[in-house]
Formats: structure tokens, C-alpha cells, sequence
């Protein structure tokens, strides 16, 4: 399945209901802001930035698990650190990138920061038998 980059109330909601995929993954990153000096948009958060392409290479495809992306905020305007901003209320999110596995809704595994770079842990963490 394609990673779902808008996490609309009505897709979480869907994550532990009866036709939710066993496995789903829960991508935190930072939000999208403009870059430095003019440059293309981009995520506030380097280590978002560098899990980037094994997180696309691991998710993106038609035949991979289903990951929705949760954007947790801009470092800017202190959303991200705030102790209410929802990632870190509800899935106690404390950095990011982290991913979580979910099975029939309830996390089962983690994955933080440089975790995800660990082709080897990657792998086993994704899978599913």
C-alpha cells in the first residue's frame, strides 16, 4: 500500500477498526516549511530529511505495509514541544522521526531517529510473519 500522507481523523480512526490492515505503521516527522535562502520546501528536522528515502524506499510501494504519515508540528512556532501537541500526548512521540508498528490498532514496536537507518533492524521491524 502507498504511505498516506494526510492522516485525516476519519483514516486514524480506521487504524484499529475491523478493516484495518493486522500491521500498520505510524510515521512521525516534522512538518514541511519553507528552506533556507529561497531553497524548496523541506522538512524542519534533518534526521526527517535523512530516514526520508529508506522510509519511501520501505512504505511507498503497492505491495508494502501501510504506513500514514503524522506531521507533528513546526519547530518554529514551538508546536512540536509543546507537552499538549498530540503526538506527544497520545502516542508519547519525544522525537522524531519515530515510527510505530500498530497491530489491530495497539503499538507493538518502535523505531526512533537513527534506529530507522539500520537497514537490518528496518527490516525486521517491518516484518510481518
Amino acid at each position: 500500500m502507498p504511505i498516506d500522507y494526510t492522516p485525516y481523523p476519519h483514516v486514524l480512526n480506521q487504524l484499529g477498526g475491523p478493516t484495518a490492515p493486522k500491521y500498520t505503521y505510524l510515521i512521525f516527522y516534522s512538518s514541511i516549511v519553507d528552506g533556507p535562502n529561497g531553497q524548496p520546501k523541506q522538512m524542519w528536522c534533518p534526521d526527517c530529511r535523512d530516514v526520508e528515502g529508506i522510509v519511501k524506499a520501505t512504505f511507498g510501494g503497492a505491495k508494502q505495509p501501510k504506513a500514514v504519515i503524522w506531521w507533528v508540528g513546526e519547530k518554529a512556532e514551538s508546536r512540536w514541544r509543546t507537552p499538549t501537541n498530540h503526538a506527544r500526548s497520545h502516542w508519547n512521540v519525544q522525537s522524531v522521526p519515530t515510527i510505530l508498528r500498530l497491530e489491530e490498532g495497539k503499538e507493538t514496536a518502535r523505531l526512533v531517529e537513527g534506529e530507522i537507518l539500520d537497514q537490518d533492524r528496518l527490516a525486521e521491524f517491518v516484518k510481518t510473519e
